[in-house]
Formats: structure tokens, sequence, C-alpha cells
């Protein structure tokens, strides 16, 4: 490292190469410890080192650099490359706080602390590229003893590889990547991580100022990783993250992605985009749309001109005009009365387009793949929701009128599990509510279906639960859960005395929550009101407070008539008046705002005098509804009934937002609930609601977990022995639970624990419920909407997964498209893990002993022939599971008929010896149609005969990142 600093040195003085050893001292250039340990040897071993160094850097001048270009970019990348070899721990940080807490719901498993012993210390660490993790400190004189009894070699050979083991996987429990981050709250010296579902971290450090610095430094990396224009948390916000929002203006993002959003906005004339230069940061660059008239083809063409806005003392002012202005805004409100002229263009500005969530560009410097799918129009082929049969429910009494619909109380015959495992058959009832579109309404069944489809793809606490759909002659019906205290707009106009403050915080947290979790699954609920509102939990007079639960929207306003429409003022919002295609994820925030102000005026409606004329003329004026006296709701309110959809703030920072005024007003804050361990689940509590899936020894079932009997519980997948496999399968079943709690990727289905019953005889295994199902049940009905780019990504996403199982010493040995489920159109996890097996230890490959209902046909051939399982053994299943994902997971060419249309007809153990002889004699899957050749090249790799000889799943991750950046797919 010396002799390239004295080089680049040595370059940038201009001193000759040939003459840099004389003139310039190499001990100027090395660490100082290093050159007082050099000045504490003899007079002659210092020369020694002197003249050794002095060849070393005539040879590396005379020959490396002058027989290469070499320049002093090249000199400053082998530096830092050579520098992040020696450095252990680069990217990464380590703190160790004086307590840990993990969380959900106000429910905690008592944490982690650190006491007098030091085996208690806690080590949180926090890296860009894998997220938060923890562990307990290892104790030093361990490691210190196993330093000792390593010899020299080993230490020589696997010293920087083991550290990197031990560090990234043997240890560390990871809480969250930061895309599941929602926001941060710090109060005095803590700091508490807040994710997606609910959990939370909370990390008590030992001053305030070690708490900003942590928060900081993840609010930092959630910038730099997911959001470039969104902050977690206020305290540790970057001043010009907030004023750039403030201002609807962008970091410096580059032309490209500039133009690329107006194309994406309509490329209307005089649309613009606000973004800081990149090269000059005294400057902000406005991009506008312009038109021009081509003369060759006599039609106006679309232009994107740059204007620079100059930022000063004095203040704003555009590049080559006189008028400075205090502020931004104040600019472009002057510039929006002008007529602007360039290149004898005339136009004037008309609408900013502000940062919105999770836009990626150039300023997210680590990103994962994410394709984004096109919403299109479904069709009735590809809608997806549980089909429930006329005889499984009863109607009873009438409840009300929807939008077209008709209202009934009702009960559900749910089949009970535990006598089906007893051998006969019977049911329970349910009681749940039924929708019912009549004969009359057949012309808008799609929509209907289309509402039933959403709400069948969302698995949230305080969103209600869609049973399914049942058709019953002409009638179409949702069946959907029973919520007890009904609507939350009749449950407050019934209360005689006004609703307190801490009441409605939570009522808005919990619906921002919901929304939030829409807006990150791109779903849009399209009708949010408090008479949509259901409360599970009123809260008013008992403990743990309300519970709400937002219950499905209708009717899509796309297929309503103007009237109704118009009828829906004010919570419809106002750009969906005008056009009711234009309804998206800024709707619901409009409506979220109306609904506030409800809230707010204990279930007031607004508006409720007013004729439909009169509606219409309070939108057209762009009138305000009256601001409530709750003044931190009012403000919410008020920022989400902005007229102008693409300022309307992410529910995520509404989310934040209600935290931070939690903390700052302990007042509003609920009073925690008693602390129980989350990974412990009772019997009891398990609401089974219907099958999922059905193996040869178990069974996987949709259960709410329930402790309060109120059905606010969380919805689960519970896989579960079959009786008559109890004792043989019993051990396999707990190995699966140990092995998926080591467990954590992003795309590895989320261990939640388990129940234990029978005297700890019987185990049920508990984890996250994905509504949309596996690939084999997806990719048939969603064939039309899913491209080769999105199938490339599940491809990234499978990979990922498997590599990260890989680098745990797991091989999974059932990877197929039945194990792969989707958690939402862009994202894919791997299950079942009943089959996996650890390595560790095992020469790098663990030999079965029972082999009874193997997926032959996804096995490599060493697998069939001396039952050995490699890593490489996953990359050919992996093969065999692209295979599948290319067809589409079309039954007929699937590859059980494909591989015994090859071998002829057989049975029993001779189809296994047949198969064996045809893979050896390099028959492989053949291509399917719309596979293209790259990638069938890729899928060749990963079946190569011999292990050693197959493509990695690092390697599988490149190519394909590779191949989803090409523009032609």
């Amino acid at each position: 490292m010396a002799v390239l600093a004295i080089t680049h040195y040595a370059m940038t003085k201009e001193i000759p190469l040939s003459t840099a050893s004389n003139d310039i001292s190499y001990k100027r250039f090395i660490p100082e410890n290093l050159n007082r340990s050099i000045k504490q040897r003899n007079i002659l071993t210092r020369l020694r080192i002197n003249n050794v160094f002095k060849n070393f850097l005539n040879e590396f001048n005379s020959h490396t650099m002058q027989d290469s270009n070499i320049t002093l970019y090249d000199l400053k990348i082998k530096y830092l490359s050579t520098l992040e070899g020696l450095t252990r721990g680069l990217g990464r940080e380590v703190l160790e706080p004086r307590a840990l807490v993990l969380t959900q719901e106000g429910e905690t498993n008592g944490g982690l602390s650190h006491g007098p012993e030091p085996s208690l210390a806690i080590e949180v660490q926090v890296t860009g590229t894998t997220g938060i993790s923890y562990r307990r400190k290892p104790p030093n004189n361990t490691l210190m003893l196993k330093e000792k009894t390593k010899s020299k070699k080993n230490k020589l050979e696997g010293k920087q590889k083991k550290d990197k083991k031990n560090d990234a996987s043997d240890d560390w429990v990871t809480f969250c990547d930061f895309h599941e981050i929602t926001h941060i709250v710090i109060k005095e010296s803590s700091v508490t991580i807040f994710r997606q579902d609910n959990k939370k971290m909370e990390v008590q450090l030992e001053f305030r100022g070690e708490a900003l610095a942590f928060a900081a430094l993840v609010d930092g990396y959630f910038r730099l990783t997911v959001d470039a224009h969104h902050y977690l948390c206020t305290e540790v916000a970057p001043s010009s993250v907030v004023q750039n929002l403030q201002n609807c203006c962008h970091g410096p993002i580059c032309t490209e992605y500039a133009n690329q959003k107006l194309r994406q906005e309509g490329n209307e004339e005089g649309t613009y985009v606000l973004r800081w230069s990149c090269t000059d940061y005294h400057y902000i660059i406005m991009t506008v749309v312009c038109k021009e008239l081509d003369l060759c083809e006599s039609r106006q063409v679309h232009l994107y001109k740059n204007f620079q806005i100059e930022v000063g003392s004095e203040g704003f002012r555009l590049y080559g005009t006189d008028t400075y202005r205090s502020s931004l805004r104040e600019l472009l409100d002057h510039l929006a009365r002008q007529n602007l002229r360039t290149d004898n263009l005339h136009f004037q500005l008309r609408r900013c387009c502000p940062p919105q969530p999770r836009e990626v560009s150039n300023l997210l410097v680590v990103t994962k793949e994410r394709v984004m799918v096109p919403q299109t129009p479904l069709q009735e082929s590809q809608l997806s929701f549980h089909r429930i049969l006329k005889e499984e429910i009863l109607q009873g009494e009438h409840l009300g009128l929807g939008t077209r619909t008709n209202i009934y109380a009702g009960v559900l015959k749910v089949k009970s599990a535990e006598d089906e495992d007893a051998g006969y058959s019977s049911s329970q009832d349910v009681k749940v509510v039924l929708k019912v579109l009549g004969s009359g309404h057949r012309d808008i069944s799609l929509a209907f279906f289309e509402t039933a489809s959403m709400m069948r793809q969302v698995s949230h606490k305080h969103i209600a639960l869609l049973y399914g759909v049942c058709v019953r002659h002409l009638e179409n019906i949702m069946v959907e859960e029973f919520v007890q205290f009904g609507p939350l707009d009749l449950l407050m106009r019934r209360q005689h005395s006004p609703l307190g403050t801490p009441w409605k915080f939570q009522v808005a947290k919990q619906l921002a929550s919901a929304l939030s979790y829409l807006e990150d699954k791109k779903l849009v609920h399209g009708f949010v009101c408090t008479k949509n509102i259901l409360l599970a939990r009123d809260g008013v007079d008992s403990e743990g407070g309300p519970f709400i639960k937002l219950s499905d929207p209708g009717i899509p306003i796309t297929v309503l008539t103007r009237e109704e429409c118009v009828d829906r003022i004010p919570w419809i919002a106002p750009e969906c008046v005008k056009d009711s295609t234009n309804l998206s994820v800024a709707a619901d925030k409009w409506g979220f705002g109306t609904t506030l102000w409800e809230i707010c005026y204990d279930g007031e409606v607004p508006l409720k005098d007013k004729k439909l004329t009169e509606k219409e003329r309070f939108y057209a004026a762009e009138c305000q509804l009256a601001t409530p006296d709750c003044k931190e709701l009012a403000e919410l309110m008020t920022h989400c009934m902005t007229y102008d959809p693409h300022k309307r703030p992410f529910f995520r920072a509404i989310v934040r937002d209600i935290d931070t005024l939690e903390e700052q007003n302990p007042s509003i804050k609920p009073a925690p609930t008693q602390e129980v361990d989350p990974t412990l689940f009772q019997k009891r509590f398990l609401k089974r609601i219907r099958d999922l899936g059905e193996g040869h020894f178990g069974k996987v079932e949709l259960c709410r977990y329930d402790p309060r009997g109120d059905r606010t519980g969380e919805l689960v997948a519970v896989k579960s022995l079959k009786p008559e496999n109890r004792e043989e399968q019993s051990s396999n079943l707990w190995s699966e639970i140990g092995i998926l709690k080591e467990l954590y990727h992003e795309n590895i289905v989320k261990y939640k624990g388990i129940c234990q019953e029978e005297g700890g005889r019987a185990i049920k295994l508990i984890m996250e419920y994905l509504p949309a199902g596996s690939l084999k049940e997806y990719l048939p009905r969603n064939r039309g909407q899913t491209s080769l780019k999105t199938l490339l990504s599940y491809a990234v996403q499978i990979c990922q997964g498997m590599d990260y199982l890989g680098s745990r010493n797991y091989i999974h040995r059932d990877l197929a498209a039945r194990n792969v489920l989707v958690e939402n159109e862009s994202t894919v996890k791997i299950g079942d893990f009943g089959l996996t097996k650890s390595i560790k230890g095992n020469e790098g490959y663990y030999t079965v002993k029972d082999d009874l209902d193997s997926p032959v046909y996804w096995y490599a051939p060493e697998c069939l022939v001396h039952c050995k399982f490699y890593l490489a053994s996953d990359v050919w299943s992996f093969g065999v599971t692209m295979y599948e994902l290319l067809t589409y997971c079309e039954n007929a060419i699937s590859p059980m008929p494909v591989f015994l249309k090859i071998i002829g007809p057989t049975q029993g153990q001779m189809t296994v010896t047949r198969l064996v002889k045809v893979l050896e004699e390099g028959k492989r899957l053949p291509r399917p149609d719309s596979c293209p050749g790259t990638v069938y090249e890729l899928m060749r790799k990963c079946w190569e005969n011999t292990p050693a000889k197959r493509i990695t799943f690092k390697s599988l991750i490149d190519e394909f990142t590779r191949m989803l950046t090409n523009s032609s797919l």
C-alpha cells in the first residue's frame, strides 16, 4: 500500500517515477506504529528494509507502471480495494447497548439485558447489506483459547474466511432489513425501531448522543438502500431532506431519471421536476416538459428542457434573471404566473412532480432487483379467492344496504380439524357477514370479484378477513368475518360523552398501519371511511383500548355512476370525481384525511346537508373541511387532504408522525399489556379457518391466533402432523422448527413460534401466512400478468434465499414451485423445510438413509444413485424449478409427465433406475416455448452431471441480474 501511495504522490507532484525511491521517504506512507517499530531496530536492519523497499518500488515503477497505461484513478481503486481486504469488519458497525428488548403490540419477550456478568453483554450490528442484527457478546477467553489451539498453517489459510463466517452467520440473529422498517422513535437514550409487521426493537444506550448517532446510522442506510427521500426519525432527519420534501424537490437525481419520471407522469406540457445538481451544489435543476412542432412529421413532439435555479445568500433566482426570492416556493409561485420562453419555445409551469415513495434512482447505492408489475385490468380467469359452497353458509337477518349490495348476518360451517383427525366429520359454526350482489347487478360481477380478489391478497391484523366467495344461483356473495362492535361511525355516535384523545389516536394509528401495509403492497382500498372501519374491541370501558379492522370497499368506484361518485364527496378524492380511473394510493390518503375528520368530530357526517351540486362546487372551489380542535390529528388531516395527489404524505410518514406524537405526549400513549413470550402459542387460542395444503405426513392450516377471543388476533399458517404419523415423524418436525428458527431472510418464510399440546407429545409449527399461495397455484391463474422479467425476478429471489440457506450450511432437498410462496406480485419466499438437512461437519454433503416419498424428478443424479446431497444438489433442483416457472406450472408439461414421456411406461423402483439412465445419457427437460436461449443455457449449467461443475447460486444471481438490466427482455 505504501508503494501505491508513493507512486500516486509522485504522479500528482510530477516527480519522475525513476527517481521516486530516492526523492521520497517511504516512512511518510506507513502507519506510525510500524514506523516506531522499525526505528527500534539496529541500523543494519533499517538499511536492509530501506534497500528492499527501494528495489521493490523501482521494480514496480519500471515494469508495472511503464508497461501498463495505469492512471491516478487506477491507483486509487487498487489502494482502496487493498485496504478493504485488510480491514476486518468493513462496512459494519457494532455497538454494545445497556439492554435490548424485542416487542410486538405491547407484548414483550422479556428482552436481552446487560447484566453484571460479561456473558450477558449484548451486541447490535448494522450493515448496509444485511440490515440490523443482534447477539450475545462472545466471551473473550473462549475466542483466545480457540486462537491458541489453531496451528499457524490454519491461521494463515483460513483466518479471513472464518472471521467472516463467524461474524456473518454463526451468532448473529437478524432483526430486520432496512426495507422492513417503518419508523424510529428516540426517547432520551433509548431508540425504538418499528417493523412493518408491528414488531419493534428497543435499544437502550448509555446517553442520548449515542442514541442519536445510532438512529442516524440506520436512517442513513435506509435512504441509501430503500428510499432516498424519506426519513425514519424526525430528530435525526437531515435538514436538506426535510426541506426537499417541503419544496417537492428531489436530491441529485440524474437527467435520465428526471426525464423518465416526467414520461411516467404523462408528459403533459408544463409538468416539471425539481432536483439538485449532480455537479454543482449551488444549483437546483428544473426539468420541464415542452412541446415543439416537428416540421418533418407535422406533429408536436415532447422535449425536456433544463433550467438552473441559483441558490445563494440572497435567496433563489432563475439563472439569467435578476429576480431573487427568499424561498424556492416563492420563486416557483412567481414563475408560475409568467410566460416562459427558451429556444423559440413558449410555456408555463403547470404542475410539479414531487418525490414518491420508494422511487428507484441513482440515489440508491445498494438496491435489490424488484420488478414493478404494471396494474392491468384483471380478467375473470386471473381473479383469486377461496370458493365457498352454498351448502356451507346459512343466511340470517338483514343488516342493511351497501352500494348495490344487501348485507346479512350469517353462519359459515367450518370443518373441525380435531374431528377430522379422529376419523369422523363435523363442523363448527362461525359467525360471518354476507355481502350479496343480487342477480340484477350481474353486469358488475367482475368488479365485485375484483374487490374479493384484492381482499384475498392481504393478511393484516387491522384488515377484516375475507373467508371467500360463494356463488348461489344468480347471486354472488362475499363471506367476510363478523366483527363484534360493528362500524366505527355508529359506535362513536352512540357514545354519550366525547371519546378521549388517546382513544382517537389509537384508531388513527391502527388505520394508518393497515393503509401503510396496502401502500407497500401497491394495493388500493378505494373507499376509506368510518362506516368501513369495524371495531373488534371498543376499548371504551375495557382494557387494551380500541381495536379496528378495515373492511372491504364494496363495489369499486370505477363502475359507479357519476352521481354515486359525487355522493361520496368528501371521502372520494377530487381527482377520482373527474375521472374514476385516477384511483390510486393517493386517493386512500385523501379518504384517510376525511376519516380523521370524522374521528375528531365523534362520527359526525361531513357535508351531510349538502346537495350533489353543492358537493361538486365544494371540490371545484378547492374548499376544505373545518379544522378540528385536536391540533395533532388536524395537521395530519390537512396534509392528506391537499388537492394535488402528488403532495399527499406517504403512509409510512403518517405512521412515523403519529408514533412521534405519542412519545412526545405520554398522556395519549396506551398502557403496555402483560409480558408474554411471543414465540409460544397456546392451542386453545388457535382458531382454524381453512386448510391451506396437505402432504403425506402433515398438513398446513390457516388459523387466527386470538388470545382475547374477539377476533383481533393475527392470521398464521399452522403446520402439524397427521395423527397416524406423529410418533414416526415428530423428530423431523422438531428438526424443521430448529432450522426455521435459525433462518432470517426476506426470501424465506418467517418463523413465528410453536404450539405444544398433549404434554409436549404433539407439536405445531407456526409460520407467517402468505395469502397468495405457492407459485404452483399463483402462476397458472396470473399468467397474463406475469412477464418474463417478473419470472427472472422470482428466480433471483429464490437464488438469494438458497444462497443464504447454503451459507448457513443447510440443504433444502425439496426446492420446487410448490414450495415457493408468493407474498405479492413482486416478492416470493422459500417455504417447507421438512426435508432440509445440515451439512455442518459432514464433509460437504448429507447421506439420506430413508428416501421415502422423495421428489425424484427434481433430484440430481448423485441423490438418486448414492443418496448423497450436496449444496450443488439444490442447484439442480433450482434448474427444474426454473423450468416450472417458465412453463407457468402448467400441469400437462410439468417435470413429472415430461420425464415419464422420456423414460417410457414404468413403475416402482424401475422408475428411478430408468430416470438415472436417461440423465446419465445427457437427456434433460426441454427448453420451454417462452424461454430465451440464454436462460436455458443457465438451466443446463444447473444440470451438469458432476456436482462440482454446476453453476453456484451466487453466479446465478449475477447472471439473472445482468439479464434483468437488459431492456430487450
